[in-house]
């Protein structure tokens, strides 16, 4: 539903006895001009609301013109001839800034943020950043082959600053980092010095528009102006989301993403800490953004792809785009825009791939502004069917793209592992025919529901995508328990293609018969892999381990009594040995930790002790040690850095203040 920003906003100002503003907002309607109606609106009238004192604690209180001394304090006198210094000058903010802040007020924010579930408990922010704080192990011990670093990114917004509405997925990015190095272990933990994190610094105030805020009349208004107002200060609207997803190391450099904005770029440093580098386009090619969830496809190539909820980038390229990059030619070989249509844009969060295919999907949440119209969210679930579009590696153009219908609503997330079976069938010797399905395993969900007010059910499940007749089956593999955030562990080699059918007894088993020959992709390394389970409040309480060879759950487990954690994160030691770390909050001792598990055996293998809380987060990855020397030379090659590492003295002085902290508050 497309609406007249001027009439809109007429109809909110009228209704908050605001006439004047309201009365002009309605005599230029036809204009569709909102914010010409309110520049020739009184200017009288702005000063008063759009500057209204709502909380004691605004730290910007005052206009941006204004340049009297004033003083909060009603008992304090002054003379003209007083020399006492005037406070500093307020910053200037711009109408349009303003103006959202105004409408913030109207949505009556301070209430939303007293209440707001992830805002409080363990999902509330932490203010302080640690370097190298030493983490005691206080069971078991680090396993010997275990040597690099556990980074999980996660959403941490700064309380003091917060006025607008609030949303889970709307925080600063901040990186925690456990690295494991000769047996010991440190942590660090840093908000991501990105642009958007760096500018409200400076200012002391939210200024970046939220998915909380869009809601109802006032979220759609704002709709109205927000890229004008952050382009205001950040040109490019693909730089402007918080990188809190996910992170990745690759090609020996190290990003930080989010699936509206190109990869962020950062240098790690030995100590965890960061420095923000710039944004990822491949040389110019990125023109679109680039998700938090992309596909190491062997040794040297990276598959991506995104979607967009931006006019401009949808009615130039459409409403998802994705591509492939090679490291060693240096070059996108694929960049295209997989989508039939432009008629709606999907939550399309992460793709998966097999030896020949990039699976891609429509699901059934959209993201549609005629329902902020009626009081709702920007997140809608809708009826339509969730669809598999099969995109060959090869391919050059949305012509190669086979879309196939599942024919009934529901979402995917975060998909678990995907393969190929083939089926050939010979007559004296020759091919005669070939048959390609292709094997999803996934968390699904009925009614996925995104403003996250009720915890959503996700049940395993195996997709059977049939090319030869266009069809799709799902078949349900466990219904037991309510699983998601899947995670495959990480190759060891490129995977040997062409081994068991997954229904057969043995792995190295290939089914012959007199004139038929089946075979599949599945590599002997991806038999097994995991998914953290959720409990009945939607926490992740203990995490479930998948059979795709016997297709059935096969193990399960659960931290402690009243422990609470996050996604699984697989690693592959350097002997080859696979293990499950991560943290975990205990609610009743009020105590973070990091639990490490045997991945074969499900053994508990050692808990480390949390120097301070880490908040519940989202996606995170094992970076080898191998790869994290790789990354700290390639950055000592190039151009002196604003981050220096400690010298001795600067490294005692903080071990000191961090000793001092421990007894002062313990």
């Amino acid at each position: 539903m497309k609406l007249s920003a001027s009439l809109l906003t007429g109809v909110i100002l009228c209704g908050c006895n605001n006439a004047n503003l309201g009365d002009a907002f309605l005599a230029h309607r036809d204009g569709g001009n909102a914010i010409a109606a309110i520049r020739q609106a009184s200017a009288t009238e702005l000063v008063g609301p759009l500057y209204y004192k709502s909380d004691p604690d605004d730290p910007l209180p005052y206009p941006p013109y204004d340049t009297t001394d004033h003083n909060d304090d009603d008992d304090a006198t002054t003379s003209s001839s007083s020399t006492t210094t005037p406070p500093p000058r307020r910053p200037r903010r711009s109408f349009l800034h303003q103006l959202d802040r105004f409408l913030t007020i109207l949505q009556n924010t301070s209430s939303h943020l007293k209440k707001h579930t992830f805002l409080s408990g363990n999902f509330a922010p932490v203010s302080e950043e640690h370097v190298q704080v030493p983490v005691k192990v206080v069971e078991g011990e680090l396993p010997a082959g275990l040597d690099g670093a556990f980074c999980r990114n996660g959403p941490n917004p700064i309380i003091s600053q917060q006025k607008k509405r609030y949303h889970w997925f709307d925080g600063h990015a901040m990186l925690h980092t456990l690295m494991i190095k000769d047996g010991k272990a440190t942590y660090t933990n840093q908000f991501i010095p990105c642009p958007r994190y760096q500018i409200e610094q400076e200012l002391g105030e939210e200024y970046f528009p939220t998915i909380g805020e869009y809601k109802g009349l006032v979220g759609l208004l704002k709709l109205t102006f927000h890229a004008q107002l952050v382009k205001q200060k950040i040109d490019d609207l693909k730089q402007v989301a918080p990188p809190n997803t996910n992170v990745l190391m690759w090609n020996n450099k190290f990003y930080c993403l989010h699936e509206a904005n190109l990869p962020m770029e950062c240098r790690m440093f030995p100590d965890g800490r960061l420095e923000y580098l710039g944004c990822e386009t491949f040389d110019g090619v990125l023109d679109y953004p680039f998700s938090a969830h992309p596909v190491k496809d062997g040794e040297d190539e990276l598959i991506f792809h995104s979607y967009s909820v931006d006019e401009q980038l949808i009615e130039e390229s459409g409403t998802m785009k994705i591509g492939k990059y090679n490291s060693k030619q240096k070059a996108v070989s694929t960049y295209l825009v997989p989508t039939p249509s432009k008629e709606h844009v999907s939550f399309a969060h992460s793709i998966i791939t097999t030896d020949r295919y990039i699976i891609v999907w429509d699901c059934s949440v959209h993201f549609q502004t005629d329902a902020l119209f009626y009081g709702g969210s920007f997140f809608k679930n809708t009826k339509h069917s969730l669809k598999f579009g099969v995109v060959p590696k090869d391919a050059t153009s949305r012509d190669d793209v086979i879309w196939i219908d599942s024919n009934e609503s529901g979402a995917i997330v975060h998909p678990l592992h995907a393969w190929e079976e083939v089926e050939e069938e010979f007559e004296d010797g020759n091919l005669i025919s070939s048959r390609t399905v292709i094997k999803v395993w996934s968390p699904f969900s009925k009614d996925l529901e995104l403003d996250l007010n009720k915890a959503n059910t996700f049940h395993m499940v195996e997709y059977t995508i049939d090319l030869q007749s266009k069809s799709v089956t799902r078949e349900v593999i466990d219904d037991t328990i309510n699983s998601e955030f899947s995670v495959m562990p990480p190759r060891a080699k490129p995977a040997s293609s062409f081994v068991a059918a997954p229904s057969s007894s043995a792995l190295s088993e290939i089914k012959v018969e007199s004139t038929t020959k089946k075979y599949s992709t599945l590599s002997y390394e991806d038999r097994f892999g995991f998914t953290a389970i959720l409990g009945d409040e939607g926490h992740f309480i203990g995490y479930a381990k998948w059979d795709l060879v016997r297709r059935c759950l096969d193990s399960t487990v659960y931290y402690g009594k009243d422990e609470i954690g996050g996604e699984p994160t697989v690693v592959r030691a350097a002997d080859n040995m696979i293990y499950i770390g991560c943290y975990a909050y205990d609610e009743q001792e009020s105590q973070s930790s990091f639990i490490i598990y045997n991945g074969e055996t499900n053994e508990k293998v050692c808990r480390l002790e949390m120097p301070h809380r880490v908040p519940y987060g989202f996606h995170g990855q094992f970076i080898s040690r191998e790869d994290l020397e790789k990354h700290f030379e390639y950055h000592e090659n190039r151009p002196s850095s604003k981050l220096k590492e400690e010298t001795e003295e600067e490294m005692y002085r903080r071990l000191v203040q961090q000793m001092m902290t421990m007894l002062t508050f313990p």
